[in-house]
């Protein structure tokens, strides 16, 4: 695994008690990837807040009624229900770990029950192609950070990133010839390459060239830079989405990350997508996690999906993978790029300036916005 570019003023994480800092430790040095790392602390965190309001101070101190209780007030809180069965194994595996080492009797989270799904839960309508042609012709580009910001939410939307996907980039994870992005470090350390659709190629492009005025002393390689030179913290993009809420005002859709992932995934498979493609661009470890997008498709493409899915669920990946065994560890997604054409609705006014500057490169990895 490479090495990152210093945090410099990125938020350093909170400081966990001594025995939950212990087990990262212990799963860091057996090589958990680091953005299974910072999911465990980012779980972590509020549970020693809770405990500490419990006046639990070491883990002897732990209860089969706190871990339940701190369970169920996360679902009081509304969050989800696949949420809550990840959060429900992290306790487990803590608790586990703390037995195994003799800091607890017994493990307090065993009986946890696995939360079940709700039926009626759907993800977070997308935004409409209307939406995403309207939130970019929005962006201001007067300077160097307008053209970081513009580039951070191309790559959200164009490519399906993570948050965190998007923050950790690296400039020579880009290869603008070839218009491709590698994802190193996904979730659960698994990396892919993706094509960078028109929007994102040439946004990033422009960012680029003026990227050297944000740094401040050496470069070490991170893509998304801030106004000090340091890699992009993650306080950062989101107040640039708080920023753009505030902007469009009540009426229009709240806009979150993770929804222009939810949205590029919806307009592929409305625009005729293969669902296994779209599994490979976001990444997903089971197409079974992407089919839910087809709930919110037209019904006769959902049926058609649905009769495809023995198929589907048996090859599990993409054909150029399947062909070619050396890419199963980062698979490529070409093939999406052709149906992101038809998904694009900023195609024709996001599109043209691109097509006039850079002439020559029509037909690329790229084309198309998904």
């Amino acid at each position: 695994m490479r090495d990152r570019a210093p945090s410099g003023l990125i938020a350093m994480p909170v400081r966990l008690p001594e025995w939950m800092e212990d087990y990262l430790a212990q799963r860091a040095a057996e090589g958990l990837a680091v953005a299974s790392l910072r999911g465990f602390r980012k779980r972590l965190t509020p549970l020693a807040r809770f405990l500490a309001q419990r006046g639990v101070r070491r883990p002897a101190d732990i209860t089969p009624a706190d871990m339940d209780t701190y369970l169920t007030s996360m679902a009081a809180r509304g969050v989800s229900w696949r949420s809550r069965r990840t959060i429900a194994s992290t306790l487990r595996t803590l608790c586990a770990w703390w037995q195994a080492r003799g800091l607890v009797l017994a493990n307090p989270a065993r009986d946890l029950p696995a939360a079940e799904p709700d039926d009626d839960e759907l993800p977070a309508a997308p935004l409409s192609e209307a939406d995403i042609a309207g939130l970019f012709a929005s962006l201001p580009g007067a300077d160097a950070a307008d053209l970081r910001d513009r580039a951070a939410l191309e790559l959200l939307y164009g490519c399906g990133l993570r948050l965190s996907e998007a923050l950790d980039l690296d400039v020579d994870d880009l290869d603008l010839e070839a218009r491709t992005l590698h994802v190193r470090d996904g979730k659960g350390g698994k990396g892919r390459l993706l094509p960078l659709p028109r929007g994102a190629w040439g946004a990033v492009q422009d960012y680029l060239a003026v990227r050297r005025d944000l740094l401040r002393g050496p470069d070490h390689g991170a893509l998304l830079v801030s106004a000090r030179g340091a890699r992009l913290a993650e306080w950062a993009l989101r107040a640039l989405f708080r920023r753009l809420n505030a902007e469009r005002g009540s009426d229009a859709p709240h806009l979150y990350p993770h929804l222009l992932r939810h949205s590029i995934a919806v307009h592929l498979l409305r625009g005729g997508a293969d669902i296994r493609h779209v599994q490979a661009l976001l990444g997903h470890s089971s197409v079974e996690t992407t089919r839910v997008y087809l709930r919110m498709v037209p019904g006769h493409l959902r049926e058609a999906y649905d009769a495809a899915m023995p198929t589907i669920a048996v090859e599990g990946m993409p054909s150029a993978v399947a062909e070619d065994p050396t890419l199963r560890h980062g698979p490529v997604v070409g093939q999406v790029v052709d149906a992101g054409a038809e998904v694009d609705g900023r195609a024709d006014q996001h599109g043209k300036h691109r097509d006039s500057e850079h002439k020559g490169d029509e037909g690329g990895a790229g084309d198309g916005h998904g």
